[in-house]
């Protein structure tokens, strides 16, 4: 997917992919303090708003996030998980 992140990118892009992961979900969950180690639900996400959040990510970096980690680890891990399968696209 010409879309996606190359390899030669992936130590920028997983900073780019966390930046704006933080961002995204801060807008979102009106949160402007939300930090790498927080948890989307546990900041007030629910799947409604994770599927949006999905979206951008697919839009942006022809990937998805994975709804697992997404829910039960922190968004510095979601953001990590979706840079290593957006790379490999």
């Amino acid at each position: 997917m010409s879309e996606a992140l190359s390899g030669t990118e992936s130590v920028r892009s997983a900073e780019e992919v966390q930046r704006l992961t933080l961002e995204w979900v801060a807008e979102m969950l009106e949160e402007p303090e939300a930090r790498p180690e927080d948890n989307f639900l546990d900041l007030g996400g629910h799947s409604m708003l994770a599927l949006q959040l999905s979206e951008r990510a697919k839009k942006e970096f022809g990937a998805e996030y994975d709804m697992e980690v997404l829910f039960e680890k922190s968004i510095a891990d979601a953001a990590a998980e979706l840079s290593t399968r957006a790379g490999r696209d």
